[in-house]
Parts: structure tokens; C-alpha cells; sequence
């Protein structure tokens, strides 16, 4: 657990959250984070707690008053063949929209920032939209910085099929 943070001075009631690694005995609050924050429903609540039992994979939670999540971040370790050390990929993340720009996220991003050079990651990244002005602050803010103008992420969804040649 990494401490609470300072309560904000204008929005009290999300409190001074607590920033943990959710691990099989919180599926609970990961469960929760799921559901009410990244705004999605449970499958097999037995991947829940498979996910949490891998250490590459990572939900670091906010928790206010130990039973309310109010933020959530997911990210993975991810290793190369050729090197040991691991690079981190913050996956995805969000934070009640009462509790916005109040310091949470950053909290969640530092926190799995910690857990990176615990592990002795050689780097951690996220993807993110130049227009979602308030994630680039966000991330910047936390250390991270844009390596190139001209990144693309593509993407492939089922039902797969081959390239055209």
C-alpha cells in the first residue's frame, strides 16, 4: 500500500484515498473498479482473480474509507526474449468523475511507477489521444513524454481474417 493522499480542499467527499496493488484477497475491490469505474461487466469472475494472481499483471486501486474504489489503473509487465528486465505498459486507467482533477490519477500512475522500478522495468508507456488534453497533463506530470510525433496504434477485432494481398 502506498499511503493515502492529502484530501483535496475543494471536493472532501472522495476523501483521501488509499493507493493499493489489488491482489486475490482485494478481488473485490477490483471487481468493483471493473464494474463502476472502467464501466464494464464481469465475464468469469475467475478471471478477476486469475489476472490479479499473475505478477506481470497489475490494478492498483484507489480506496476511500477501504471500501470505496475511486480510481483504477491496469498494466501489464511485459518482457522481450532478448532482455531481462521488464517494460511496463499502463494499460488503461480511470477515476470517478467526481473525483477528477483532483489528484488521483496521479497517484495511481506514480504508485504502478513505483512498482515499475521495483521490478527494474527499463521503461513505462501508455498510449493515449493527443486531443484527451487532460491525460497528456496527466502523464507528463507523472514523468512521461512524447518520444514520437508520428506513433500509430493500429488495431485488429474478430472476426479475423487475412490481409488482402
Amino acid at each position: 500500500m502506498f499511503g493515502p493522499l492529502q484530501p483535496h480542499p475543494t471536493y472532501p467527499p472522495c476523501g483521501a484515498p488509499a493507493i493499493l496493488r489489488a491482489t486475490a484477497a482485494t478481488s473485490d475491490l477490483a471487481s468493483q473498479a471493473i464494474i463502476e469505474i472502467h464501466g464494464r461487466s464481469i465475464q468469469d469472475p475467475a478471471a478477476v482473480v486469475e489476472f490479479l494472481a499473475d505478477s506481470a499483471r497489475y490494478q492498483m486501486l484507489a480506496v476511500t474509507d477501504g471500501r470505496r474504489v475511486v480510481g483504477s489503473l491496469i498494466g501489464h509487465a511485459l518482457r522481450y526474449p532478448h532482455r531481462l528486465e521488464p517494460q511496463f505498459l499502463l494499460y488503461e486507467i480511470d477515476v470517478r468523475l467526481e473525483c477528477r482533477s483532483m489528484g488521483v490519477g496521479k497517484a495511481l500512475v506514480r504508485a504502478f511507477i513505483a512498482e515499475a522500478q521495483v521490478a527494474g522495468a527499463y521503461e513505462v508507456w501508455v498510449l493515449t489521444n493527443e486531443s484527451n488534453s487532460a491525460a497528456m497533463a496527466m502523464y507528463m506530470g507523472c514523468g512521461l513524454g512524447r518520444e514520437n510525433g508520428d506513433d500509430v496504434m493500429m488495431r485488429l477485432r474478430p472476426p479475423y481474417s487475412p490481409a488482402p494481398t
